[in-house]
């Protein structure tokens, strides 16, 4: 079972975004490009679905081991802190 820095890391590498906003909220998203482009071989669009349900699970489970990742590796952007590939 991959730990949750390596689920998290899977899901940047595919584009997503995980985020802490000012008001303290945690935020993820994924590009929905990124998963569901035509040029992607059907396979590949599956694995890369799968990551981003096995991520958004982990984030769900524990939202705040997320967060200390967040703060940990991401990088101010005005009054957010975003953590990306």
């Amino acid at each position: 079972m991959a730990s949750i820095t390596d689920t998290a890391r899977a899901f940047l590498a595919i584009g997503g975004r995980v985020w802490i906003g000012p008001d303290n909220a945690l935020g993820a998203m994924l590009d929905v490009e990124s998963v569901y482009s035509l040029s992607l071989p059907d396979a590949e669009s599956e694995r890369r679905r799968g990551i981003g349900r096995a991520f958004l699970s982990a984030k769900a489970a524990d939202p705040r081991a997320v967060a200390t990742l967040v703060r940990e590796y991401g990088q101010s952007q005005g009054p957010f802190i975003v953590w990306e590939a």
